[in-house]
């Protein structure tokens, strides 16, 4: 049997994911959904990410897909991420 991922692991691994920026993420749509928002330097909007089922995530590898993505969106910005693993969620 697979590893399934809580809704707090979840949360965590996106958090941290965008150092050194602020990630605001939550569940909606009574916890059937994820969105999370990143925060620059100057609170500016860096990117905004909406809609992702939380039961496809709870995969790893569907949520790995999806943080590898919005950090390939936030550094198309040119902004620079912190080195980072989904496996310990911190380098």
């Amino acid at each position: 049997m697979s590893m399934r991922l809580t809704s707090e692991q979840i949360l965590d691994k996106i958090r941290r994911a965008f150092a050194p920026f602020h990630v605001v993420a939550e569940l909606q749509d009574y916890h059937r959904k994820l969105g999370f928002r990143v925060y620059g330097e100057h609170d500016e909007i860096i990117g905004t990410y909406e809609g992702a089922l939380v039961e496809d995530l709870r995969t790893p590898a569907n949520l790995k897909q999806v943080i590898m993505d919005a950090r390939d969106h936030v550094r198309s910005k040119g902004k620079n991420l912190s080195p980072w693993s989904f496996e310990s969620g911190t380098p």
